[in-house]
């Protein structure tokens, strides 16, 4: 539309209203867009982007107008032609874009029809038909961008899967390594406390050196805890295990009552 308006600045009947109503509706979208900004969606830019298309649509309805009858040469429609293409290159989603390249099109078809017939011959052969050229243009336009765009968001998250799983591969491989050593430490003291003639000091002090390592471990994975949208039955496997068998369901199983085992 600016260019509409330099280009249409010396025609005197020129009205300036179309021009100030599609600024007037940019500005309250931009402002509106700013104050949605924390809650922005793709409907909601896609709403946005069909409101300032209607305004601009209303505005050269009335503008064509004044361009077919100045008697100047004129290529006709051609805000329309290239609106076409804008909205294959700006459209949020396919609906939208593919409603919006519509309405391009049909403004300029049924704005021909409510030209007088003297008008019609200073128009070029073809028109307005022409439109219908451009408007598929940019739907098939439309159609490959938001394609590619969205092979490129799968690819960018299957991306970030593969990087996320091996993360968490190399976290849980320096775990293990990392638990191997303690447990070791336990089931080795565990056998030597079973034997009456062995000195318990030295084992205690290996156990007492193992259940810090285990501690750290558990420390370190701590920090991963934040991270995670917990849920009932997730916080161990315990928890797991006592969900799926009632207390004292499990062969074998201990209870406790005052301190006592039965």
């Amino acid at each position: 539309m600016p260019i509409d308006f330099f280009l249409g600045r010396d025609i005197p009947t020129m009205p300036m209203y179309p021009y100030a109503m599609t600024v007037l509706v940019g500005i309250g979208l931009v402002v509106f867009l700013l104050i949605r900004r924390q809650r922005a969606t793709v409907r909601l830019a896609s709403a946005v982007f069909l409101v300032n298309t209607v305004a601009i649509l209303v505005a050269l309805w009335i503008t064509s107008g004044y361009w077919a009858m100045t008697g100047r040469a004129w290529t006709p429609f051609q805000a329309n032609k290239l609106g076409a293409l804008a909205v294959a290159m700006l459209a949020p989603q396919l609906g939208v874009g593919l409603v919006s390249i519509a309405g391009f099109a049909a403004m300029a078809i049924g704005k021909f029809y409510f030209l007088a017939p003297d008008i019609h011959r200073g128009f070029p052969v073809g028109e307005p038909w022409f439109i219908l050229i451009y408007a598929l243009f940019g739907a098939v336009l439309l159609i490959y961008r938001l394609r590619g765009m969205a092979l490129e968001r799968k690819m960018l998250r299957a991306q970030a899967e593969a990087i996320a799983a091996g993360q968490l591969a190399r976290t849980f491989l320096r775990v293990r390594n990392y638990t191997n050593t303690p447990i070791q430490t336990i089931a080795f003291a565990t056998e030597l406390l079973r034997a009456k003639n062995h000195d318990p000091k030295p084992t205690l002090d290996r156990l007492e050196r193992a259940v810090n390592k285990l501690k750290e471990c558990s420390h370190l994975l701590s920090s991963y805890e934040d991270a995670h949208a917990w849920s009932r039955g997730d916080e161990s496997l315990e928890a797991t295990i006592n969900d799926e068998h009632p207390f004292g369901s499990l062969p074998g199983a201990t209870k406790r009552f005052d301190g006592r085992r039965y």
